[in-house]
């Protein structure tokens, strides 16, 4: 498979969806932890009408054309959010749903509209539904690059301002900063990386992309600036894998990348040191041990009886004898818990 690396058209797509998974893990963190993870499902399933809107006034097929309606598109949705949200008693989800099922719908229905029409080719618009990496030309990962680096500079310079705000917007407020100039900054953060990953991953899932990553690195640490790290790390290692085995096996990029990534974070969940299933199952095992431990050589230091089989593993270690009595480890050990209580 790493052969396919030789291939000029292979690593460009390459560099532009490693660059997108790079950008999309980092700033899925912060959607995450301000708990906007399905704000960015909403505002790619509203680029489409956009891009079918740009399509039909300019009847031009050049990308950058096309996302520039895209942008306005999920702009206009960020906006009609927000006034919802503000002006109705609808809850957040609600909204959500609302905006999604209704931009994504007209999308489609412009879609079937043009489709009547000879002159009009929708090919080139399916690829933003379901992406299509292999289109990617040079001039699209020199954007994908750009957007990479904007994103990543507006991060490192408000980084403290973002950490503050994400985390307690009220104490940022109280500091005499703009709680709204943040939620701005990271909504047009968001369009920016959505708009440039629709052609490769496609309006369906490019929020996958923003959130997977960032589900992986929350289970490996509780720092911040380790959690965008890793997120990045898993973004730009989900793109490569998935990139090299769809080229290698002819499958479509987009879902290849989100399985990847999606093992990764199921992974993550299952043996991460500190959140992983296992982390815990293992906790919980040694936790409960040492409970029935304590209680069964306490019992049998104030000479109670025991109605429950007393485990094996104290009479290994050495704690209780043949007798079923206390050895003279056992007594300091119940001394060691009991302490001052214990005479």
């Amino acid at each position: 498979m790493l052969e396919l690396l030789n291939n000029g058209v292979v690593r460009v797509v390459l560099l532009g969806t490693m660059t997108l998974g790079l950008v999309s893990g980092v700033l899925g963190v912060f959607t995450l932890l301000r708990k906007q993870a399905l704000i960015g499902d909403a505002l790619s399933h509203a680029t489409l009408p956009g891009v079918v809107l740009m399509f039909i006034f300019t009847t031009s097929k050049d990308v950058n054309v096309l996302v520039i309606g895209a942008a306005l598109s999920s702009g206009v949705a960020m906006i009609l959010m927000r006034l919802i949200k503000k002006y109705s008693i609808l809850k957040n989800d609600a909204v959500l749903a609302l905006i999604l099922s209704s931009f994504f719908g007209l999308g489609r229905f412009l879609i079937s509209l043009i489709a009547r029409y000879p002159q009009f080719s929708q090919a080139k618009l399916d690829d933003f539904i379901f992406g299509s990496a292999a289109t990617m030309v040079e001039s699209d990962v020199q954007s994908l690059l750009i957007v990479c680096l904007v994103v990543l500079v507006v991060i490192i310079v408000l980084w403290r301002h973002l950490k503050a705000q994400t985390f307690d917007p009220l104490f940022y407020q109280s500091l005499g900063f703009s709680n709204t100039f943040m939620e701005f900054c990271v909504s047009f953060m968001m369009i920016l990386v959505i708009v440039s990953g629709i052609q490769s991953v496609g309006v369906i899932l490019m929020s996958s992309l923003l959130i997977v990553p960032g589900i992986a690195a929350r289970q490996w640490s509780h720092r911040l600036h380790i959690n965008v790290l890793l997120a990045g790390i898993f973004g730009l290692f989900s793109a490569f894998i998935g990139t090299l085995y769809s080229v290698n096996s002819q499958l479509p990029t987009g879902p290849v990348i989100v399985i990847v990534g999606t093992v990764i974070a199921l992974l993550s969940l299952l043996i991460a040191p500190q959140r992983g299933i296992l982390a815990k199952e293992i906790r919980d095992r040694k936790h409960q041990k040492q409970i029935i431990r304590y209680r069964t050589l306490i019992h049998l230091s104030m000479n109670e009886t025991i109605d429950e089989e007393i485990p094996k593993y104290l009479y290994e270690e050495f704690l209780i004898n043949e007798h079923d009595e206390l050895t003279h480890q056992g007594y300091q050990k119940v001394q060691s818990i009991l302490g001052d209580d214990y005479i």
